[in-house]
């Protein structure tokens, strides 16, 4: 009799637990309530992510951390002439201002080369070029960081880097 009662209790338990399996799984696709998303829902501010760069300053210690020893430190000497040297003065001459639009962008070095190739935006086309060389009648004296110099005829003139 105690067995029949505890089947009976065991047989009930598993269809109560298979039930609420069977619930879970199908009650998504029989009571789903009907969702309506708007425009307005979709669209909204785009949110802007941007990094803060990180700076810090290095120190260099005055003492080797392995051998305990005094660093020394290196001072730099300047030769400085006595003799000024002379401004040679030239005429300025008007000559008609004929130059494009001439923006320096900056220069890429290699580093198996030792020439730099500078990059310059004349009339709104992006041109490489190299010291010596010529582009629409313009030839390139020099090329360093922050500025390019140009030569049209016998006009020089230096360009400072677009940031």
């Amino acid at each position: 009799m105690q067995k029949k009662k505890l089947n009976k209790i065991l047989i009930v338990a598993v269809a109560l637990i298979w039930g609420v399996v069977i619930y879970k799984f199908a009650a998504p696709y029989f009571l789903s309530e009907d969702v309506v998303i708007t425009a307005d829902a979709l669209v909204g501010k785009p949110q802007i992510l941007l990094r803060k760069k990180d700076t810090f300053k290095l120190s260099i210690p005055d003492r080797d951390p392995f051998l305990g020893k005094s660093l020394k430190v290196r001072k730099k000497t300047v030769a400085v002439s006595s003799v000024p040297k002379k401004k040679v003065s030239r005429p300025k001459v008007n000559i008609s201002n004929n130059w494009p639009r001439v923006e320096y962008l900056g220069y890429i070095k290699s580093k198996q080369s030792t020439s730099r190739l500078g990059l310059l935006r004349l009339d709104g086309v992006l041109k490489r070029v190299r010291r010596g060389a010529e582009v629409k009648g313009i030839r390139v004296k020099d090329i360093s960081e922050d500025k390019i110099s140009l030569q049209l005829g016998k006009d020089i003139r230096e360009f400072n880097k677009q940031n």
